[in-house]
């Protein structure tokens, strides 16, 4: 195998490592086997090195700075190829033929301004960095909260661009087809609230724009990891809009700009302060951040004033306290019309704050049962319309305070509201009127993870009712759903791209304690239209405040230094 060859297994294998220690860690068991460990032995003579980037991926980073790394004793003395001397990994780099001081040499591993990369992700920078210099003056940023007028802005830009073109070629799109659909609706929105100001034609152009995922936008391949539009075949539209692109992760990003024509305008709409990317990197955040670079100069237009929330009470005085790192008191939420915050705290020694305080509570009762009207629509669309409603959201999937027990407490909870025992037991796998979410994308049947559905028995058959990015529900056989969930809760990741009339906040006491972080905390609560309940132990409220996510990565450097 070529070096060429041989670095690229390297690299693509490195996800296989990382998703079997995630498995293991979803399964709540103890990792046989130190999967860094394990990739690092791939590189006989420079195993630190990549023991040390594999496990920073884990929390986010795609790069480490060299001195940074060596100065901080706890990290390196967890790297087991450093042992007790850390100028071993400076003179392993040195001397290894698996690192290049020159990014154009393709080796495993890359230095580049005292950081070192896996090579794949200094390559998704350099490709991003490259396709903002030629797209030039066509690139724009449109970054801010809720509320804050980010649709309209391109509303108005569209008006604009109809007005002078009225056959331009527009594409929509988003990560996920809930984020999708809910970017069509509020561009009608935004239409209907125009309507007597716009010319019909004008308005119906924008109304008739479709919206789609972006994998579907750039044409995914069955069975290949390319896509039918690249830097080859570039995308057939004038003006490409991708919203909710705080998702995006730096290989999607690199993609999605190698498909745009140097000819066509992209605009990238996202809050900058919500969670990044499932995947490592913060690409928006980025690229938000460096705005004042040369190459940025005047094209991150940040939106401050918000005309959905109040500043000064409810979910935009709480929201931008968390950012800002200065919430110190929830009892002035007090009275508060649009935000609840109850604190939970132990009465006894080993009590389970989650059963007896979290399901116990008025509040719990309350928002669960809001979950019934749904049950009595016979339309399907009307019932996911009225599932939108309420959502219960988590930090964690499993423990006590996971999505698969609150699931379950709701259930039983409306087993009682309704009066029926049998209508929430599951037969195949399902039941009647089952909210679901799917959990991995699949291209045979064109479902997408992140896609909410509806389980309804017909007959002696159960369908499962999707909602596509386009606003339209479709059926398919429940049977052929392979991975998907239950739905009255979620994650707070899942739910990105979502927006919920009201929003029930579940914080752990302990389980998934290192999720916890102000962009977890900001995201939860800002997928709240009207009103959001939080509770919470004290000390994990106060870890959301005091903990922001900090990932590594060298592009916000390198658009400001290149």
């Amino acid at each position: 195998m070529c070096d060429k060859d041989y670095s690229k297994h390297l690299n693509d294998n490195l996800s296989v490592f990382l998703d079997r220690q995630s498995h293991c860690n979803k399964m709540n068991k103890a990792a046989s086997i130190d999967v860094h460990e394990v990739f690092a032995r791939y590189f006989i003579g420079c195993e630190a090195l990549a023991y040390a980037l594999s496990s920073r991926l884990e929390d986010g980073s795609i790069c480490l700075d060299m001195e940074e790394y060596l100065s901080d004793k706890e990290l390196w003395e967890l790297n087991p190829f450093l042992v007790d001397n850390p100028g071993l990994l400076r003179e392993q780099v040195q001397q290894s033929s698996f690192v290049t001081h020159s990014p154009e040499i393709l080796k495993p591993f890359v230095i580049n301004n005292g950081k070192a990369y896996l090579q794949r992700y200094y390559r998704y920078e350099t490709e991003i960095i490259a396709n903002i210099r030629r797209l030039g003056t066509n690139f724009h940023i449109v970054t801010g909260g809720p509320g804050t007028g980010k649709t309209y802005s391109i509303g108005f830009r569209l008006i604009e661009k109809f007005t002078h073109k009225p056959g331009l070629k527009v594409a929509l799109a988003a990560p996920t087809g809930k984020a999708a659909a809910r970017m069509k609706e509020a561009l009608k929105d935004f239409v209907k609230s125009q309507e007597n100001k716009i010319k019909d034609s004008i308005g119906s152009s924008i109304t008739n724009l479709n919206a789609q995922t972006i994998h579907r936008l750039l044409g995914y391949r069955r069975d290949s990891v390319f896509f039918r539009y690249d830097e080859k075949n570039r995308l057939p539209f004038d003006l490409v809009i991708i919203d909710e692109c705080s998702m995006i992760d730096g290989a999607m990003m690199a993609k999605l700009l190698n498909a745009v024509d140097g000819k066509s305008e992209l605009w990238l709409i996202g809050d900058k302060d919500q969670l990044a990317s499932i995947e490592a990197g913060s690409v928006f955040g980025d690229l938000c951040r460096a705005g004042s670079a040369p190459l940025l100069d005047g094209k991150v237009e940040l939106k401050t004033e918000n005309w959905r929330f109040r500043p000064d009470r409810g979910i935009g005085r709480l929201s931008k306290e968390i950012i800002d790192g200065k919430f110190n008191n929830a009892d002035s939420y007090s009275g508060d019309n649009e935000v609840t915050i109850n604190i939970i705290k132990s009465d006894n020694p080993g009590e389970n704050l989650f059963r007896e305080k979290v399901l116990k509570s008025d509040y719990f009762r309350e928002y669960a049962s809001l979950y019934s009207e749904y049950i009595n629509k016979e339309s399907v669309k009307e019932a996911l319309d009225s599932l939108d409603k309420i959502r219960f959201l988590c930090v964690t999937r499993t423990n006590d305070y996971g999505v698969a027990e609150v699931n379950k407490a709701i259930e039983k909870h409306l087993k009682t509201v309704i009066g029926d025992e049998n209508i929430f037991c599951p037969r195949e796998g399902f039941y009647h009127n089952q909210p679901v979410i799917i959990t991995k994308n699949d291209y045979n049947l064109k479902v997408y993870n992140g896609d909410v559905g509806l389980i309804r028995k017909e007959g002696d058959a159960y369908l499962a009712w999707v909602e596509t990015a386009e606003g339209e529900v479709r059926s398919i056989p429940a049977g052929y759903l392979n991975h998907f969930e239950t739905a009255y809760a979620m994650t707070i990741h899942k739910s990105q791209g979502s927006e919920f009339e009201n929003v029930f906040l579940i914080l752990p006491e302990k389980q998934g304690e290192m999720l916890l972080t102000r962009e977890l905390l900001y995201t939860g609560l800002t997928r709240a239209r009207n009103k959001a309940v939080i509770m919470a132990p004290p000390e994990s409220l106060q870890r959301c405040i005091e903990r922001s996510v900090s990932r590594a990565s060298g592009l916000e450097y390198r658009l400001l230094n290149e």
